[in-house]
């Protein structure tokens, strides 16, 4: 299916404090502004989450999407030439061989991941030819955190001990919550993982394929419904929001040869933390964390997190006294509705998309009405100007149909300086490739972007 006809792009014609109004492109078939990625034969709602992770072999950047059943893989190359068809895929069917976590993540070149780039996708027991699973040194089924890496060979991180005990004898599904994070801005990059289910919490360091568990919360609360690293000179903030009550974001400090504490909690409305993310905004060289309740998303100074230290059990503080450096709810702009339903967000991430400062603020909203097409999807761009998020311009389709939902998932790629905006639309079953944007500098512009 060819939808490069009706593709609107990304050159801005008027840009006001409101927003940006698009040139569209319905006439441009060759270097559009806008690529679709098409999905392999036999996957759907492909686009549930995304990640990015480097080929050490030199050939640039490889992006794995997580589908129904699967995750597919796409070489995206140094430039703007991707390939559109998908270079590899891996199973994950939702049973206990493999559980998909809700966002992938991607990893460089790591002593844990063999020195490859790999992307973490979920958890599961191997299994032999026979459909019989593999045994570990006790006799137990093996519990292996799963990773696919640029030599197309699956690989794996050992568990704690005590969630490789619990998963085989607990039933799990498609519904079982797994969720990973890493931090884009850090020398080495670690992994956290949890499984709310099981009330398990750990990290790995990168240099190290040891896990490592995170203090249990106080009166059997549960977290890691979303997590984020924060990352700093000396070590890492985690971030993991609580399922119950979910309001919760708790927050672990792990220093270099420390053992983890549990430092603090901040609390918000209904939802506060179903999503994090975190991004350079400000002018110290400490993440920052991006958080989202149902209409909001907040960015929180990362310092204020890493001057947190350990004082028994935790007493949390109201988003109102946290150190919000800014928020923004929905918007809108010409063809756009991005109020038009909850939650606001579907997916947030940190981006540099006109190569110089702080990272932009890039939310997916799939409930977006586009030119009246109810749940068509938009992606919408902030810029962090006096303390402010000022609304840069919104990326969409123009032949977008009701219940594309675009913006899904979200995930930002390196091109040269500059970085580019990628996002799942399960509902078409496909990825849109965003090259051009209305912060793009001239240096950074190619043929797609006239």
């Amino acid at each position: 299916m060819n939808r490069h006809l009706g593709f609107t792009g990304c050159v801005a014609v008027m840009c006001t404090v409101l927003g940006c109004t698009w040139t569209r492109f319905d006439d441009v078939t060759d270097n559009p502004p806008v690529e679709r990625l098409e999905a392999p034969n036999g996957t759907s709602s492909l686009g549930i989450s995304m990640a990015t992770y480097p080929s050490v072999s030199g050939t640039g950047t490889i992006l794995a999407v997580a589908a129904s059943d699967r995750v597919v893989f796409y070489d995206l190359g140094t430039g703007t030439d991707p390939s559109q068809t998908a270079t590899n895929s891996q199973s994950c069917v939702g049973d206990n061989s493999c559980i998909l976590s809700r966002h992938l993540v991607g990893l460089g070149a790591e002593t844990m991941t063999g020195n490859l780039g790999c992307v973490a996708y979920g958890l599961g027991i191997p299994k032999d030819s026979s459909g019989n699973p593999l045994l570990d040194t006790n006799a137990k089924p093996r519990v292996e955190l799963w990773l696919y890496c640029e030599d197309s060979k699956r690989s794996s991180l050992q568990l704690p001990q005590s969630l490789a005990d619990w998963f085989p004898v607990h039933p799990v599904s498609t519904q079982t919550v797994v969720e990973f994070a890493t931090t884009r801005h850090s020398g080495t990059q670690p992994l956290v993982a949890a499984m709310s289910d099981a009330n398990e919490l750990w990290f790995y360091s990168g240099t190290d394929a040891t896990p490592v568990q995170l203090p249990a919360l106080p009166n059997s609360q549960s977290a890691g419904q979303a997590l984020a690293i924060v990352s700093y000179g000396t070590g890492y903030v985690v971030a993991a929001s609580s399922s119950n009550p979910a309001d919760t974001v708790w927050f672990y400090q792990i220093d270099s040869g420390t053992v983890p504490v549990l430092t603090s909690c901040i609390q918000g409305p209904s939802q506060f933390g179903r999503l994090l993310a975190t991004g350079k905004f400000d002018a110290d060289d400490i993440d920052d964390l991006l958080v989202a309740d149902t209409t909001t998303v907040y960015l929180i100074a990362g310092s204020s997190l890493v001057a947190q230290t350990s004082n028994g059990t935790p007493t949390c503080t109201s988003i109102d006294s946290a150190q919000v450096i800014a928020k923004v709810g929905c918007s809108e702009l010409t063809d756009l509705n991005g109020c038009a339903g909850q939650p606001f967000a579907a997916a947030i991430a940190a981006a540099n998309l006109d190569g110089t400062g702080p990272d932009e603020l890039v939310i997916g909203d799939p409930n977006s009405v586009v030119r009246g097409e109810n749940a068509a999807g938009a992606v919408f761009i902030y810029q962090l100007q006096g303390g402010t998020f000022s609304v840069k311009g919104g990326l969409y389709v123009s032949s977008a149909t009701a219940g594309d939902r675009l913006g899904t998932s979200l995930v930002a790629a390196p091109v040269g300086k500059v970085e580019t905006v990628m996002a799942g639309s399960p509902g078409d079953n496909s990825v849109m490739a965003f090259y051009c944007n209305s912060l793009l500098p001239a240096e950074s512009k190619s043929a797609r972007c006239p």
